[in-house]
């Protein structure tokens, strides 16, 4: 039991581009959700597009793979710590990652097509599984990430919306940092903020943003969020995130990969059962030791020396549950699936970042056709009224190469 402790739930979604498909390029996402007792640690990874990064749907499931392994494992200490984890996470999972790439490479050696594809000259097999990460932390109240590269991590409250990870001035037109380059330790940024019940985190790949004709869809999108998991609740929230990954990515053509953590608030029905089990308990405990003092010492015990019953935590981490996915088929929610988290101080990022072709499909306005509103508004001109949403039953080192994430078309 986590008694007194908050709960964190995620959950995500992952959708192949339009463009993917037209081409028959596979979806080069992947996310990946686990529960640590009641933390999460989440993750969302985003395979390069290019020619030559032949492999990046491979890199992007080594890295959130290899994230759920060493994230659990941060977090599964007594007092665990979001951006203790967060921070520590890079330096353990980037070598990690290379070792998973190198042995990858040697026990499947290029077909015909991908030498092709990736061209001739020396390359570094980690080129060929070039991927963005980003890793959230959910403990307590805090919400702790670590990310290399682009995507968004959101963090919301009634009245708050921001940015959980500074920005990156390399990140511009279609240059991004990559696990692939050698400067990948240092290219890794940090946040950390604080966030009660009910509030929502979303980590998503830069496929989601790119389908908004708007540049300020964060704002929108998150108040949404916060208002629909108000409304309706996490469930039913959770269930919609697979037809609004598919919207944005019919709308953007890139892959979209989506997840959703929020803090389960402690029902007052749970919190009087659990002062009401405490306080009998404590009452047996007193009249027990009385009895024995009585016995003992055949008279009333002094009330300093009557035992005090003090509720405890168990120390120990509750069963880990977990789910991942690759998103790898065109249709449908991926295979399996995951819960999440989010995290402080950046090192001065160095080295230019690689190069991704931006999207020039013009946004359409697109319907979700879901019980719950889709967050923001996907639409170019003067944006449409938004109705109100459906109330249900429920309640320094050395400068690294570009390199093209594709183009988005």
């Amino acid at each position: 039991m986590n008694q007194g402790r908050p709960v964190w739930i995620a959950e995500g979604a992952s959708r192949r581009g339009s463009s993917h498909e037209r081409t028959g390029a596979p979806n080069q996402d992947a996310y990946a959700v686990e529960r640590v007792g009641a933390c999460v640690v989440a993750a969302v990874a985003d395979g390069h597009g290019g020619r030559r990064y032949v492999r990046s749907q491979v890199g992007s499931r080594l890295a959130v793979r290899l994230s759920m392994e060493l994230g659990a494992e941060l977090l599964s200490v007594r007092r665990p710590d979001a951006s203790s984890a967060a921070h520590s996470l890079p330096g353990r999972l980037v070598p990690a990652w290379r070792a998973a790439v190198d042995e990858h490479y040697a026990l499947h050696p290029l077909t015909a097509e991908e030498v092709e594809k990736a061209g001739d000259g020396p390359l570094d097999p980690a080129i060929l599984y070039g991927a963005t990460l980003i890793v959230a932390f959910a403990a307590g109240d805090v919400v702790a990430v670590a990310q290399i590269g682009d995507g968004s991590a959101l963090g919301a409250a009634p009245q708050r919306v921001e940015h959980l990870v500074p920005g990156d001035d390399r990140l511009v037109a279609n240059e991004t940092t990559s696990l692939c380059l050698p400067t990948a330790l240092a290219d890794f940024r940090w946040g950390t903020a604080y966030f009660g019940d009910g509030s929502a985190i979303l980590l998503s790949t830069d496929g989601y943003g790119n389908s908004f004709a708007s540049e300020g869809w964060e704002d929108e999108v998150m108040a949404d969020l916060v208002n629909e998991l108000g409304a309706h609740g996490f469930e039913e929230v959770a269930g919609a995130l697979d037809s609004w990954a598919a919207d944005s990515a019919a709308v953007g053509g890139d892959d979209v990969t989506l997840v959703l953590l929020s803090r389960l608030p402690e029902s007052p029905r749970r919190r009087r059962s659990a002062w009401l089990a405490t306080g009998a308990l404590a009452a047996l405990a007193v009249t027990t030791a009385t009895a024995v003092g009585l016995a003992a010492r055949g008279a009333t015990p002094d009330p300093r020396e009557t035992p005090i019953m003090v509720a405890t935590t168990p120390t120990g981490t509750s069963p880990t549950s977990s789910t991942a996915s690759t998103a790898s088929t065109p249709t449908g929610l991926p295979t399996t699936g995951v819960p999440a988290t989010s995290a402080g101080a950046t090192p001065t990022p160095s080295g230019a970042g690689t190069t991704k072709t931006k999207s020039t499909t013009s946004k359409a306005t697109t319907t979700k056709a879901t019980t719950t509103k889709a967050p923001g508004t996907r639409s170019t001109g003067t944006p449409t009224t938004t109705a109100p949403p459906v109330q249900s039953s429920l309640p320094s080192p050395p400068s690294p190469t570009t390199k093209p994430k594709g183009a988005r078309s």
